[in-house]
């Protein structure tokens, strides 16, 4: 029945598309804004070469590269097996049910790998710790799993992610050829996962970390939440097409916090541990950021500046529990889009600083084109608006009937990624695409400004100088780059003139 009610919506919108094709009354153009709708299908084609690249890679990656890995993975022995795992968990005011179903999972994992692990639980309250003890004790694991509970203050995820490198550091194993799992509390590991990621670091030596695909669980069956749980839907849909793709040149763009694994021998060593516990950049403007959130873009940061490869493992997955972070979806989603980009653009700031040799060029590309691509779809959106004014509604139109068709096709693209595309995504695309793109701008200028969705901590501010100076700066380079921004798609429609601009400049 869904399935009928799907094709019957897709129906509706592919129609509704044709139909307003029908309306655009295109011998009414001018002939200059005939000519700027080819310049913004100029950009256009950039944006979507860019976009249908990436979706032949990650067909390439899943299909070809990583097929090819995992047939010599299941053809060779035992020699390619762990020494050691290490599963490091991190807690922090995650419920109770849903500790019971991370621990069972990863406990599971544990014994039915196969090889000798400790678990290791990074918690902060004595309940948890209670819990995990009962949790491992009436699994009855058999002895080459061992659990190691570290308790911390509750001081944040980068002190326990630290404490919990340390236990690894200090064991008598062989680091080399053992790994760690890192994973958060509210990750759930599916099926197979420690196994067959594991013994993917013994094929390649110079494998340094490894992430897998996952997909989001909420709670609930009402309307927001459904809201929420399709829109996770298309955001891992879109993480795996990019995460395949960058893979295809050994490197990916973040060792994601919900699961990611890494050879044991560097999160030992004391400048991995230093970088996730105290990570900090140097801004020209805002001076010295210290990390708040994305301890993941800090463990990429040091695994890629030391040379080491990155794999993508799409066969298995993780389940991430997730919490709406407000029943309003715009402003829920502004928090998450805030954080998620943030986290980006800190990083993004100094990884470019990295030689292309080392990030690789595709890599290197896709840093750049982090920054290029806040501007693509207000870019369009603008002329459109302001096109209007000038020349009529019609012009409007016909970018809504672009909007429609490309995002259609874009949902389609994504079947790549994910088999069961919904009918929903073309909005949410352009939702993400709009939204996203002036977060983008914000978040941009205001690097400082961090904060958890879960925790509700934020990044404390300075004195009061430099808490007025980093506001008042920021806001004023916002405000002129919009307003630059909005001067150059006004030039372009030929709603003012550089004598307009001269003429005002005179009179003030």
């Amino acid at each position: 029945m869904k399935e009928i009610l799907k094709f019957f919506y897709f129906l509706i919108y592919i129609l509704f598309v044709v139909l307003i094709g029908l309306l655009i009354p295109f011998e009414r153009f001018d002939p200059y804004a005939k000519n700027l709708i080819f310049f913004i299908g100029f950009v256009g084609t950039w944006r979507y070469t860019w976009f249908f690249m990436n979706i032949v890679r990650a067909w390439a990656y899943k299909n070809i590269k990583f097929k090819a890995i995992r047939k010599e993975e299941e053809n060779s022995g035992k020699e390619i097996d762990p020494e050691h795992v290490f599963i490091l968990i991190t807690t922090f005011r995650i419920g109770t049910s849903v500790s019971v179903e991370v621990y069972r999972a990863a406990i599971k994992e544990a014994i039915n790998c196969g090889y000798n692990v400790t678990l290791i639980a990074s918690i902060v309250e004595m309940s948890e710790e209670r819990l995990v003890r009962k949790i491992f004790l009436e699994m009855d694991p058999p002895e080459r799993v061992k659990l190691v509970i570290t308790r911390i203050k509750g001081t944040g995820k980068r002190d326990g992610l630290a404490v919990g490198f340390r236990v690894v550091s200090n064991s008598p194993v062989n680091l080399y050829n053992s790994v760690v799992a890192v994973v958060d509390g509210d990750s759930i590991l599916g099926e197979g996962v420690i196994k067959k990621s594991a013994r993917l670091f013994g094929l390649n030596e110079n494998l340094g970390a490894l992430t897998t695909d996952e997909d989001a669980r909420l709670e609930g069956k009402d309307f927001i939440t459904d809201i929420y749980r399709k829109w996770y839907r298309l955001r891992f849909a879109q993480r795996n097409v990019t995460m395949s793709s960058l893979a295809l040149g050994d490197r990916v763009l973040t060792l994601t916090g919900r699961m990611s694994m890494f050879r044991a021998n560097i999160v030992a060593d004391r400048e991995f541990v230093e970088t996730v516990q105290n990570d900090y950049f140097e801004h020209w403007r805002l001076g010295k950021i210290p990390f708040l959130t994305g301890d993941d873009k800090s463990s990429w940061f040091y695994v890629i500046k030391n040379g080491w490869d990155m794999l993508y493992v799409p066969d298995v997955v993780v389940y991430t529990i997730e919490e709406i972070p407000h029943r309003n979806f715009f402003i829920g989603s502004l928090m998450l889009m805030q954080r998620w980009f943030g986290n980006q653009y800190r990083t993004n700031e100094r990884a470019l600083k990295l030689p292309i040799e080392i990030l690789g060029l595709y890599t290197w590309y896709a840093l750049w084109d982090q920054r290029f691509t806040k501007w693509a779809t207000p870019y369009g959106l603008m002329i459109a608006i302001f096109g209007a004014i000038h020349w009529g509604a019609y012009i409007f139109l016909a970018y809504i009937w672009w909007i429609l068709l490309s995002r259609l096709i874009m949902t389609f693209a994504y079947s790549v990624s994910r088999k069961d595309i919904l009918p929903s995504w073309p909005f949410f695309l352009y939702y993400n695409q709009v939204v996203g793109s002036f977060v983008k701008m914000y978040i941009w200028e205001h690097l400082y400004k961090q904060s958890w969705t879960r925790q509700k901590t934020k990044l404390a501010a300075g004195d009061r100088f430099t808490a007025w100076y980093q506001y008042v700066s920021s806001n004023l380079s916002l405000t002129m780059k919009l307003l630059l921004f909005i001067i150059i798609i006004n030039i372009l429609v030929q709603n003012i003139t550089f004598d307009d601009i001269w003429a005002y400049l005179n009179w003030i």
